[in-house]
Order: structure tokens, then C-alpha cells, then sequence
């Protein structure tokens, strides 16, 4: 079978008879004559291999097979209309689409955002978030920021940052807090989103006993973060998430301790939509942030 590139403008052709019912009206569609739209039917027929249309008097009809193919072009260039026109609302509009999980949103982009905006105050960002970090997809945006390798194939991206876990409280809460096993004995604090957090901080400091039972499980990292600093408990923190609280002493680390993984953060995006503007200008800032 051919390349579909050769086939593109008969497949424009044919759209436009399922179209306009009739070769005539897609003709005067095309800005073309009658002619030269059934000589394209034919070397579509020609280079597929089967009969698309059928004689009935004067008129011709879809075979099955036709009308089974109109549907799926037809919808073929919906979506690919759609993609332009998508695309061209954002450059005219200058708005820009970003799904975060809300703990990233709240407690690592949305604080540095002002940076972004004093630079380029024309572009309307929405920020959507998502339940799950590690399966951020792209339908419905321009951007994600995903938690993983950084091993997606169909996605442009830019590293963040990486996945690094110290344990936080507030500062009157250390006394007790000495060595990594003194944490057995704490009440911790529990993100819903990321459970294997303590295991994964425990497992690198070199203690097999399992994670007490004992503490407080949240729906979030953000809410443990706020619970830490009132006091209820130990958090296990993304390092990046509470940068801004250990400068300002809010929180400060309960044991000096880092756990890392090889996961990390990244802002993907989607390569159809990566050259126009309001993209480009969010990946050259958001490579700057810390």
C-alpha cells in the first residue's frame, strides 16, 4: 500500500463528495472541475484496491465499503480541523492549558507563578488538576507535569525536579527526634497520594521494621505538610514542596536524613502544540524555577 501522504488529496476529494452528496457540489467545494474529482476517486480506488462508488442512473452511490471509509475520513479531518483550529486559538488568545496534581499546584508551582506572570502578563494559564501524578495525560491540554523515568516517547519534556524525601515537623516537635529509628515512635503523617513515602524513606535508612500503624492518614502531601506545622505529626516531604518552609523555619527536618529515588518531575507537552508561543515561553521560565 501506498504512503497516505500520496493519498491526501484524493482522501480530500472523496471527504468532499460524502460532503457535499454529490461530485458536482463537491467540485464547486473544491474550486475545481467535476472532472478532476472523479479522476482523484479513481486513483483512490486505483491505489486501495477496491470500489468506493456504484452507477445508479446518473447518480452514483457509496458501496458498503465506501461508506464505511466516508465515516472514518470524515472524522478524520474533524479531528485533524479541530487540532488547527485548537491551535490557532491558543496563538490568537495566547491561553495556556497545565495539569498538576493539587499538592504540586499548591505547594511548588502556584508560589513561583508570579514569576511567570510579571514576565508575560498576556497569557491566561489554567491549571486543572488531577488526581494521579504518575498518569498525567495530555487530552484536554498543552501541558503536565508528570512524576516518572522521563522515558515518554510521544511527549516533550523538561526535567523539574528530582524525587527527594526528608522527614519535616514543626520546630518545637525535634526534641524527641534524634535518629532515623526515634521516628518509629512518632506519630506520622500519611499522604493518600503517596503511601509508599515512609517505606521508601525508612527502607534507605537502613531499618526493615515495617511503618508503625500509628498516625494520621491525609487525603494529600499538602495537608500533611500543613498538619506538620501545627503540630500533629511528622511529614514525609518532597524535598521541592517545602523549600519555601525550612528558609522560613515553618517546618524544619526532624532527622537529617534524604531518601531518593530515580523518579523524578517533569513538565511534558505536547509536541503538535510545543511550537506555539505561549508554550515555549512557559518551558523557557519553568526551566529557570528552583
Amino acid at each position: 500500500m501506498q504512503n497516505l501522504r500520496a493519498f491526501l488529496s484524493p482522501l480530500r476529494a472523496f471527504d468532499a463528495v460524502y460532503r457535499a452528496k454529490g461530485v458536482s457540489r463537491a467540485a464547486q467545494l473544491l474550486h475545481v472541475t467535476p472532472g478532476a474529482v472523479s479522476q482523484q476517486i479513481k486513483q483512490l480506488e486505483a491505489g486501495l484496491g477496491v470500489q468506493l462508488f456504484q452507477k445508479s442512473g446518473r447518480a452514483i452511490e457509496f458501496t458498503a465499503v465506501g461508506e464505511r471509509l466516508a465515516h472514518r475520513v470524515c472524522d478524520a479531518f474533524d479531528r485533524l480541523q479541530d487540532a488547527l483550529s485548537d491551535l490557532a486559538d491558543d496563538q490568537r488568545q495566547k491561553k495556556l492549558r497545565l495539569k498538576v496534581t493539587p499538592s504540586l499546584a499548591i505547594r511548588w508551582l502556584v508560589p513561583r507563578l508570579h514569576g511567570f506572570y510579571a514576565e508575560h502578563p498576556d497569557i491566561a494559564l489554567e491549571i486543572p488538576t488531577i488526581a494521579i501524578a504518575d498518569d498525567v495525560r495530555l487530552e484536554g491540554a498543552d501541558c503536565a507535569i508528570r512524576h516518572g523515568m522521563g522515558e515518554w516517547a510521544d511527549v516533550e519534556l523538561d526535567h523539574l525536579f528530582d524525587d527527594e524525601f526528608v522527614p519535616v515537623c514543626a520546630p518545637d516537635q525535634t526534641v524527641q527526634l534524634q535518629t532515623p529509628s526515634d521516628l518509629l515512635k512518632a506519630n506520622l503523617l500519611h499522604s493518600m497520594m503517596r503511601p509508599q513515602a515512609w517505606p521508601i524513606w525508612f527502607d534507605s535508612a537502613g531499618l526493615a521494621e515495617p511503618v508503625p500503624a500509628r498516625g494520621i492518614t491525609l487525603a494529600n502531601a499538602a495537608l500533611c505538610y500543613q498538619a506538620a506545622a501545627d503540630g500533629l505529626g511528622v511529614a514525609m516531604a518532597q524535598r521541592a514542596y517545602v523549600a519555601d518552609d525550612l528558609r522560613t523555619g515553618r517546618l524544619v527536618v526532624a532527622v537529617d536524613h534524604m531518601a531518593r529515588t530515580e523518579l523524578g518531575y517533569y513538565l511534558v507537552c505536547d509536541p503538535v502544540k510545543a511550537s506555539t508561543a505561549p508554550v515555549q515561553l512557559f518551558r523557557a521560565w519553568i526551566r529557570t524555577v528552583r
